[in-house]
């Protein structure tokens, strides 16, 4: 601050009762200047918690300013890498001296380095995230099923189907065990605990084989060191059937239908199997038991009703 004084001079007859200034009196000038330098605002500095990442996460970064704001102010971001995204900007309200942000790290498959930028009134600061790959090692278990089903299963005919067990992670996988519940249905193949390095796999034999007719559901659990894989199982025991066909007699065009007779194997006690006469020449008989040996015999009917003589017998084994 600048001031300039003049000297009074003071002009005039004395009393002791009153001062008088005379027209020619001169009068003190007094100027002041003032001279005020506005400091401008600028960016102090961009900083960040973590320097270094081997896996995906969020950092926490603050841009800081030279000095307290008085208004608000906009700071630009930006960053050359897009493993890490951060704001397109952030605003440091009034009287404050820095603002934070978040900045979003991806995994990398190569080592790297991101540079995160801020920029106010032209004044760029920036702060460096080195990346590499992950070198955790996991391990993981594959199955090549979901869900089995057998489908209809024909009594004491076991059916098998293949399931894959792989190791797909990084690290060796145990395999604890493989379980089956549900009638008529287990598994084979394989012993358990085993273990298989990354890239290996077992194969397991699921099998179902129904003693009796009816349908039925099962699971298969198979347990290993990082998950448990639980698989539906679901199969119909079907009775034993046999299907027979025969051609039509060369007279045929007085045939409309035909009888079915069946007797035990060696025996002649056919009796006739069809509830009613079968107007084709094929007929499937589910009445049969496993491991019986039966004997057939097939007459035709016109359409009078009158039946031919028995066709030449087939003996059947029921497996």
């Amino acid at each position: 601050m600048e001031g300039i004084l003049e000297v009074i001079d003071f002009k005039g007859i004395f009393s002791t009762r009153k001062i008088l200034l005379t027209a020619s009196t001169n009068i003190l000038i007094l100027a002041v200047t003032t001279a005020t330098t506005a400091l401008a605002q600028s960016l102090d500095r961009i900083s960040c918690v973590a320097k270094t990442y081997a896996s995906a996460g969020t950092d926490t970064c603050r841009a800081f300013l030279t000095t307290t704001n008085s208004t608000h102010i906009y700071v630009a971001l930006s960053s050359n890498n897009p493993a890490v995204t951060v704001p397109s900007g952030v605003t440091v309200s009034y009287y404050a001296g820095s603002k934070g942000f978040t900045a979003n790290v991806a995994s990398v498959t190569t080592a790297q380095t991101a540079l995160i930028t801020a920029n106010v009134n032209g004044v760029s600061k920036s702060f460096s995230i080195s990346l590499s790959p992950s070198t955790a090692s996991a391990a993981k278990m594959s199955v090549d099923a979901t869900t089995i089903g057998f489908g209809s299963v024909v009594l004491n005919t076991p059916q098998e189907q293949a399931v894959r067990i792989s190791s797909t992670g990084t690290a060796p996988l145990t395999v604890n065990s493989a379980t089956v519940t549900g009638t008529g249905f287990s598994a084979s193949g394989t012993t358990f605990p085993t273990t298989l390095n990354p890239g290996q796999s077992v194969t397991l034999q699921v099998q179902f084989d129904p003693t009796k007719a009816g349908t039925y559901s099962g699971q298969l659990s198979i347990a290993s060191s990082v998950a448990t894989k639980a698989i539906p199982l679901s199969g119909t025991g079907a009775s034993h059937q046999v299907e027979l066909s025969w051609n039509a007699p060369s007279s045929s065009s007085g045939v409309v239908a035909y009888n079915v007779y069946r007797a035990p194997s060696g025996t002649s006690s056919f009796a006739r199997v069809n509830a009613s006469p079968d107007a084709a020449p094929a007929y499937t008989d589910g009445s049969v038991q496993s491991g019986a040996v039966y004997d057939y015999k097939v007459t035709s009917l016109n359409s009078a009703g009158l039946e031919s003589s028995p066709s030449n017998k087939i003996s059947v084994t029921v497996p």
